[in-house]
C-alpha cells in the first residue's frame, strides 16, 4: 500500500454483544492477534484517522474510542456516532469480526470511491457474490443528518438506511461496488470472496477461518 493517507476517517464497528461466540470478539485472538488489532492495522494503511466505535474504554489501547449514544440499535448506531465524530470528509466502517478481508481490496475500494465522488456519490457499500455488505460502507460526513433522521423514524437495518439516503439533502447517491472488480487477482473464486467477508460468530467459524488463513498465507 502507498504511504499516502486518504481523506478518510476509518472506524471499526466493535459494539456487538458477541452472544453466539460466548466471549468478546474484539479481543478474541485470530492467528495469535486480537481481531480489533487486525482491523485497526488495516485501516491505518490508508486512512488519515482511525477510531473504534463502541462503548468500550478497554479498547483505547488500540485506537481512540467513539461512544455510541443509542443503545440496542445495532451497527447503525455506530455509523451515526462515527459520522458525528468524523475528522475527515469521508468515513469508512468495517466490522471487527471479519479478519480475512484483504487489505488490498479495502484500499482499492476507498481510492475508487473518492475518485467516483465527482459523479455525485455520497456513499458506497460493497457487493459480494451479489449480496450487499452494508457493514462495509463509506459515507461522506454530511450523511450524518440523514442517518440520524432514519434512526429517529425507527429504521434499524443499515442496508435500508444506506440505500434510502436522502438525496434531497445534497448527500448524493450510493455506489454499490462489486468486490470482484477490486480484487488484486482477477475475478477471485466465489468461495474466496465469501470467506473474505464472513463474520466469525462461533468457535467453529473461528477454527475454519484460521485454517483458511494459514493455508492461504493471508
Amino acid at each position: 500500500m502507498s504511504d499516502t493517507k486518504l481523506p478518510v476517517h476509518g472506524f471499526v464497528l466493535a459494539g456487538g454483544k458477541s452472544s453466539r461466540m460466548g466471549q468478546d470478539k474484539a479481543l478474541l485472538p485470530f492467528c495469535g492477534r486480537p481481531m480489533i488489532e487486525i482491523a485497526v492495522e488495516k485501516l491505518r494503511e490508508f486512512c488519515a484517522e482511525v477510531s473504534i466505535v463502541g462503548n468500550r474504554e478497554d479498547l483505547q489501547v488500540f485506537a481512540p474510542v467513539v461512544r455510541e449514544e443509542r443503545l440496542n440499535v445495532g451497527p447503525a448506531a455506530g455509523v451515526e456516532a462515527g459520522l458525528f465524530a468524523a475528522l475527515q470528509p469521508w468515513t469508512m466502517f468495517i466490522p471487527v469480526d471479519v479478519p480475512l478481508v484483504p487489505l488490498e481490496v479495502l484500499g482499492t475500494w476507498v481510492a475508487a470511491v473518492i475518485e467516483q465522488q465527482a459523479a455525485g456519490y455520497g456513499a458506497s457499500c460493497l457487493l459480494v457474490n451479489q449480496q450487499r455488505q452494508p457493514a462495509f460502507c463509506m459515507m461522506r460526513r454530511e450523511c450524518y443528518g440523514s442517518v440520524t433522521l432514519a434512526l429517529e423514524r425507527g429504521e434499524r437495518r443499515l442496508d435500508d438506511i444506506l440505500i434510502n439516503l436522502d438525496k434531497d439533502k445534497g448527500v448524493g447517491g450510493v455506489w454499490v461496488c462489486d468486490v470482484a472488480k477490486l480484487a488484486y487477482t482477477p475475478n477471485p473464486a466465489y468461495l474466496d470472496r465469501k470467506l473474505w467477508f464472513s463474520n466469525v460468530n462461533t468457535a467453529q467459524e473461528l477454527v475454519e477461518a484460521e485454517a483458511w488463513a494459514v493455508a492461504s498465507k493471508v
